[in-house]
C-alpha cells in the first residue's frame, strides 16, 4: 500500500516538473488572444438571403485562408448570420479583408487586352496608351517592367506551364502607341465579347468605367484593374471558377526561384485543359510574340491578381505558375498567391460591417490586471487553507503547484500545437477552477474531520475519508465540466474561451485529486510530527485533539 502511494506520488510530481522543464526549455509560452495580444476583429455581413448551410461553408473557406497565411490562434466564428475574425497581431485592415472576406469567387477569364487606369470622362483628356505584346525566350532578361509593373510585384507577368516544367516566360509589352482621346464607344462596362473586345479598340479606353463588383459575373465580360493597380485588363466571360482548384502550395525551383504548384480536382483538370487546348496554339503559333489570347487572368472579387501565359496544351491535374528569371516571385508574393488560388472560391458576397483595432497596450494592460487580481484572489485563499486547516493547507499549496504546472504546460503545448489563443476570459475561466479545486480539498478534509468526530485516528480516517470524498468530488466536477462544455458548445467568442479553460481545469482537478490530494494526505496522516505538531498539526487543523499513543 505504502509503494503504491509513493509511486503515485512519483508519477505526478514528475509530470509536473518534466513537462514544466520541457516548456520552459523550449522557450514556448501560451499565445495570447486578441484582447491580449492586440490585433484586429472584423464583423462580415452576408449580401443577400444566405441559408445556414452555405454560411457555415463560407465560415470554413475563411477559416482555412486566415489558416493559410499563417495568422497564429486566430478564431473565425458564426454570430447570427455575422461572421466575426479576430486576427491577433495584425495591423493592416485593408489587407486583411482583401484576403479573408471580401473576395466572393475567384475566376479563371481570357484576356482581351490591357488598358489604361480608369479616368473619368469629365476630367482633362490626356493621351491613352494602348500597349501590344511581344515575348521573351526562355533566356531572354527581359521582365515585368516592360509592362510598367514595379519590379517587386510580377505577378501580373508570369507563365503557368506544367508541373514538371523549370524555364519561365514573360508578357511584356512593346513600346506604345498615342491614339487620340476620342471614340464613339459608350461608356459603360463590357457585358458581351463584341462589346469588350471595341473597348479594347476604343481610343479613350481610360474612360470606360471598371466594371463594378456586384457586376463581376461569370457570364459577362469585364473590365477589371490588376492587383497592384498598375493597369487594368479586358476579360471574357470566366472559363471556370475557383471550386475546380484542389491545392495550391509554394514550391521553389531547381534555379532557387518562388513557383505556386497548383493542383486541380477531377473536374477542374479537364476544364483548364479545356483552357489550355484553347490558349496554347496562340502562343505556340508565335512563342516569340504570343498574344493577349495565350494568356488566361485569373481574378478574385473584381482584382485580377495573375495573368499568366499558358506554355502548354494540356496539365494532367497541375500547373506551375512562374515569374521571370530576372524578377522572380519574393516569397511573400508566392504564398499571398497560393492562398488565393486554394481558398479564394467564396459561397456568398460579404461587406465588412465593422473593423476594430485591439491596441497591444491595452491587451498588456489587461493580462497585467487579469493576473494580479488572480494572483491575490490565490493567495488570500491559500493563507485562509492554511490558518484553517494547518498542515493540510500545505498540502493544498503543493496540490495548486503541481496542478499549475501541468495546466501551464498543456495549455502551451495546446497553443503550440492546435493554435489554442490564451484569452482575458480565459484566465477567469482558471481562476474560477482554483477555486473548484479548492473545494476538492475542503470536502475532503470536511470529511475527514467527521471520521476523527465519530472516534477514529486519523490513520484510520484519511483514506476511508477521502473514498467518500472523492465520489462528491466526481459530482461537482462532473457538474462543473458539463456547464463548461454546454457552454462551449452553444456559445461563441470569448465565452468559448472561459468554458474551455474552465472544462480542461476541472479535468485536471480529478486527477490531481487521486494522484496527488489522496496519497499526500494519507502519507502525512501516518507522521506523528504532522498530526501532534504544535502549530501546523493536523489535529489542530481538524479541531480535534488525539492522545498521542492513538496516532
Amino acid at each position: 500500500m505504502r509503494r503504491s502511494l509513493i509511486w503515485s506520488l512519483i508519477l505526478i510530481i514528475g509530470i509536473a516538473v518534466l513537462s514544466l522543464g520541457a516548456t520552459v526549455a523550449s522557450g514556448h509560452t501560451p499565445l495570447l488572444g486578441l484582447d491580449l495580444k492586440g490585433g484586429l476583429e472584423v464583423v462580415l455581413q452576408p449580401q443577400g438571403t444566405v441559408n445556414d448551410a452555405t454560411l457555415q461553408e463560407a465560415v470554413s473557406i475563411i477559416e482555412r485562408r486566415v489558416n493559410g497565411i499563417g495568422v497564429a490562434n486566430s478564431s473565425v466564428e458564426r454570430q447570427g448570420r455575422d461572421v466575426v475574425i479576430d486576427l491577433p497581431g495584425i495591423k493592416d485592415a485593408t489587407s486583411a479583408l482583401k484576403l479573408l472576406g471580401s473576395t466572393a469567387t475567384l475566376y479563371f477569364r481570357p484576356v482581351y487586352c490591357q488598358i489604361d487606369n480608369y479616368v473619368p470622362p469629365l476630367a482633362t483628356t490626356t493621351p491613352t496608351t494602348k500597349p501590344t505584346t511581344t515575348t521573351t525566350k526562355p533566356t531572354s532578361a527581359t521582365t515585368a517592367k516592360a509592362l510598367g509593373l514595379p519590379s517587386s510585384d510580377i505577378r501580373l507577368a508570369s507563365a503557368i506551364l506544367p508541373a514538371a516544367a523549370t524555364s519561365t516566360t514573360t508578357v511584356p509589352a512593346t513600346p506604345a502607341t498615342t491614339v487620340p482621346a476620342e471614340s464613339t464607344v459608350p461608356l459603360v462596362s463590357p457585358t458581351t465579347t463584341a462589346q469588350a473586345q471595341a473597348d479594347c479598340s476604343a481610343t479613350n479606353a481610360a474612360e470606360i468605367p471598371t466594371t463594378p463588383v456586384q457586376d463581376d459575373v461569370a457570364t459577362a465580360s469585364v473590365i477589371l484593374e490588376s492587383y497592384d493597380n498598375s493597369l487594368r485588363y479586358v476579360l471574357g466571360p470566366a472559363d471556370m471558377s475557383g471550386s475546380g482548384v484542389s491545392n495550391a502550395v509554394v514550391d521553389l525551383s531547381g534555379s532557387g526561384q518562388y513557383t505556386v504548384t497548383v493542383t486541380f480536382t477531377g473536374k477542374g483538370s479537364t476544364e483548364f485543359d479545356k483552357i489550355a487546348s484553347a490558349r496554347y496554339p496562340e502562343y505556340e503559333s508565335n512563342p516569340s510574340d504570343p498574344p493577349f489570347s495565350s494568356l488566361e487572368a485569373f481574378e478574385l472579387d473584381g482584382v485580377v491578381e495573375s495573368a499568366p501565359t499558358i506554355q502548354a496544351a494540356s496539365f494532367n491535374g497541375s500547373a506551375v505558375i512562374s515569374g521571370s528569371t530576372s524578377d522572380p516571385f519574393t516569397s511573400s508574393q508566392a504564398s499571398n498567391l497560393a492562398v488565393e488560388l486554394k481558398y479564394g472560391s467564396l459561397p456568398v458576397r460579404f461587406t465588412p460591417q465593422s473593423v476594430e483595432t485591439v491596441s497591444a497596450t491595452i491587451g498588456k494592460d489587461s493580462l497585467k490586471a487579469g493576473l494580479l487580481a488572480g494572483i491575490g484572489g490565490i493567495v488570500v485563499v491559500l493563507l485562509y487553507m492554511i490558518i484553517y486547516y494547518r498542515a493540510l493547507g500545505l498540502v493544498v499549496v503543493l496540490g495548486l503547484m503541481v496542478g499549475g504546472s501541468i495546466l501551464y504546460s498543456l495549455i502551451t503545448l495546446l497553443s503550440q500545437t492546435e493554435n489554442l489563443a490564451l484569452t482575458l476570459e480565459g484566465i477567469i475561466g482558471i481562476i474560477v477552477s482554483i477555486g473548484i479545486t479548492v473545494d476538492s480539498y475542503v470536502v475532503y478534509f470536511e470529511r475527514l474531520k467527521d471520521e476523527i468526530r465519530a472516534g477514529r485516528t486519523v490513520r484510520q480516517s484519511v483514506e476511508r475519508s477521502f473514498a467518500r470524498a472523492f465520489r462528491t468530488v466526481l459530482t461537482a466536477d462532473f457538474v462543473a465540466f458539463l456547464a463548461a462544455l454546454i457552454l462551449y458548445a452553444l456559445t461563441i467568442g470569448d465565452v468559448r474561451g472561459f468554458a474551455f479553460m474552465l472544462g480542461l481545469s476541472t479535468m485536471l482537478d480529478v486527477f490531481t485529486a487521486f494522484f496527488f490530494i489522496r496519497p499526500m494526505v494519507i502519507m502525512v496522516g501516518r507522521r506523528r510530527a504532522f498530526t501532534e505538531a504544535r502549530f501546523f498539526g493536523i489535529n489542530r487543523g481538524v479541531g480535534v485533539r488525539q492522545p498521542a499513543g492513538d496516532v
